[in-house]
Formats: structure tokens, sequence, C-alpha cells
């Protein structure tokens, strides 16, 4: 079966294609029906005038001009210069797809398979990306690769995915080129290759693909099929960073502190640490409440420590259950109250977190938030100590339970 990352990979690239603008823009006219017409609609697209744009493409669609047809059924789709309408992208999209144009058949296809204006129908999906893939178009090509890669409407195969992204993505694809290199980075459908992988990696984030970009850099800073460049690292989480990518943020911030490409500047470090954290990173969100509380290139500020760490704690991320629990002890921008630290201790120990686990076990050791009980304490001690946390292991020592 395939690996849950993976999985992950390949139906986000489905969802994205779904509301993403298709690549289809950039067809050759010259010497095709409707030609001027398409070529006017070409122009008021690359000005933002939607509006424009589809009103000439439909002129072209009405001279005969597939292309144009496609795209006028594209911008419905999309709600690009009129209003979304499904039913009306069908009635522009099947003529064209079933008088053969591949860039139709694959957008048909890809209205079955998320049920745009029809009932939602892979099996049927799978058979337009066929006709598109097997004319070369590179849309259909990705997405039937989706489909093998899934098993999703076909059977799934590994192999017939990885061939498909693989036409896909020689012809420019950056979403192919992404899920290419996935392929090869965790040997699916193809032998692992760090290699290969990076290569494709850097081809679809030289394309804008942020998540390539994302990964790419990654490859680098692991050496994994990439010598090690620090400046090379540091543009590459750059680029996805500035497009929204949130791991890439985080990622920023350690390039900042650390030094990694790019002078040390905490001030930047921190922006970028906050934006991470604004959007949900819980391991940004625990290391800024480390910085507010304990006044690291920041103001002190315990308030604001507790409330990055509840952050991160109410996404069930160990690490800031076991840092909320800290501070219910402590009291620290917030009321003392042991009870709840041991909540929170406990919501993080039941995760195999080994520092929540020692302090569980001294809770119950020392009857501080619940009621006193040594063979509890020991046990969470135990387990602890079996992560070769330090601390657990003096504790059973004191005991006499020590190895």
């Amino acid at each position: 079966m395939p690996n849950t990352k993976t999985r992950r990979n390949i139906i986000i690239l489905a969802l994205f294609l779904a509301v993403a603008v298709a690549g289809v823009i950039a067809y050759r006219v010259f010497g095709e029906l409707g030609h001027a017409e398409f070529k006017a609609g070409k122009a008021a697209y690359r000005a933002g005038n939607y509006k424009s744009a589809i009103e000439h493409y439909k002129l072209a669609a009405d001279q005969g001009n597939l292309k144009a047809r496609t795209l006028v059924g594209i911008f419905y789709r999309k709600g690009m210069g009129v209003e979304q309408d499904y039913a009306e992208a069908l009635k522009w999209l099947r003529p064209a797809a079933e008088q053969g144009f591949g860039a139709a058949q694959s957008e048909l296809g890809l209205c079955y398979e998320c049920g745009f204006g029809v009932e939602q129908d892979y099996a049927e999906a799978v058979e337009w990306y066929k006709e598109a893939a097997e004319q070369g178009d590179a849309q259909g090509q990705l997405l039937l690769g989706a489909a093998y890669g899934l098993g999703r409407g076909i059977e799934q195969d590994d192999v017939a995915a990885a061939e498909w992204m693989f036409k896909a993505a020689d012809q420019g694809d950056d979403l192919a080129q992404y899920n290419l290199a996935v392929f090869f980075r965790d040997g699916r459908g193809v032998q692992k290759n760090y290699k290969a992988a990076a290569k494709w990696f850097r081809r679809a984030a030289k394309q804008g693909n942020a998540d390539a970009q994302y990964e790419y850099a990654r490859f680098i800073e692991t050496n994994d099929g990439v010598k090690w460049d620090g400046k090379e690292i540091f543009k590459w989480y750059g680029k996805a960073a500035e497009q929204g990518h949130i791991e890439a943020m985080y990622e920023l911030y350690s390039c900042y502190s650390y030094e990694t490409g790019v002078k040390r500047d905490m001030d930047r470090a921190l922006y970028w640490l906050h934006q991470a954290a604004e959007r949900g990173h819980a391991r940004a969100q625990i290391y800024l409440s480390a910085h507010y509380r304990d006044g690291l290139s920041i103001p002190k500020d315990e308030k604001n420590a507790f409330f990055w760490g509840l952050k991160a704690a109410e996404q069930d991320y160990p690490g800031g259950q076991y840092m909320v629990g800290t501070y219910y002890e402590k009291g620290m921008g917030v009321e003392q109250d042991y009870a709840e630290a041991v909540n929170w201790y406990r919501k993080a120990a039941d995760q195999g977190f080994d520092c929540a686990q020692y302090e569980l076990g001294k809770c119950y050791h020392e009857g501080k938030g619940v009621e006193k009980d040594m063979a509890e304490a020991v046990k969470w001690y135990r387990l602890a100590a079996e992560q070769k946390n330090y601390d657990a292991k003096e504790a059973l020592e004191e005991l006499g339970m020590g190895e």
C-alpha cells in the first residue's frame, strides 16, 4: 500500500488541480481557426481582464477553435470573468473532448473526478484521462499517473503511476515533476534514487512550485543527492516561504538563527517564526513560546509564552502539552494549577513524550495535583527512563529501582 505521506502528496496534487488555473493558456494558435480572436483573448487574459478574455475565446470557439472552447469551459469552471457555472462549463468542454481534443478530455475527466456538474465517477474520469494522456496532453498524463498512484478509478499501480508522471514531467509540468521526485525519493514505482529526486525537485522549484522549493532545500541541507550549500538552502527556503509555505517559514527562522547561508539576524528570524506560528505551525509556536518565556531576543512576556504554548498544545502537539503543563505547575503566564498541570503532562506522556512522563511520575511521587501513588510514579519513571531520560533514571536510582 502507498505510504500516508506519498498518498497525501498525490491527493493534494489532485485537489490543487481542481482549483488552479489550468496551464493550457500557452497554446500555439498560428494558422488555426479563430486565430485573431484567440490571440485577443490571450492578450486580455495576460492583462488580467478575464471578462474580455472569455468573450474573445467564445468568438474563437464559435469559429471552430477547440482550444478556445476548452478555455471557455475552464473559465466557467473557475468562475473567471463569469459567474462559476459547472453545467455551462460542461457544455463547452464535452464537445471539444468528444472531438478528440486532449486538453478538453483531461478537463472533462477532472469534472468527473471532482463531481463538477456531473455525478462523481472516478472510472469515467480515468477513461477521459487515458484519452488525453495517450495524445500527449501533460495534464491528462499527470492525472492518470495520480489515479494509478491512488488506485482511484483504476487498479493501483505504482509503476504505471511513475511512468505517466515521467511523461508529464518531461513536458515541463511542475506538479508532475514534484510528484515524480517524491516517487524517486520514496522508491515508489521506481528504484529509490536521491540524486534523481533532487533533480526533479529542482526542476519544479525553478518553475515556482513552493513544495518543490522546500523539498529541494531539504535535500541540499541533508546532503542527499545534492552538495551541501548554505546559500542555496537559504535561497530555496526563502522562495517557498515568500509563497506562504509554512514549513519553509520555520526553516528560515533556523537559517537566520544559525547563520545558514545568511548572517545571523534575530529580528528576521523572529519575523519568520511569528509568520509560521500564526499559521498554525506547532513547533514554531513552542519555539516562540520559549523565546517569550526566557526573553530570548525578545522582551520576556510570560502571558505570551503561555498563549503560544497553549496554541501548540491544542493541536495535540506533545511538546506544547508538556510546555503548558510546566506553565500550570509554575504559575507562569497563568494561575498555578497542579491538577491542570497533571492533565497536560498526561496528554503528552500518553504520546510517549519522555519529559512529560518524568514530570507525571514526579507528580504521582509527590502527590502534586493528583493523589500520591508510588506504583504510578514508578510506572511513568520507567517509561521515561526507557527513552534514556536522565532525570527519570536518577529518580529510579533514588528509589532503589535503578538498573
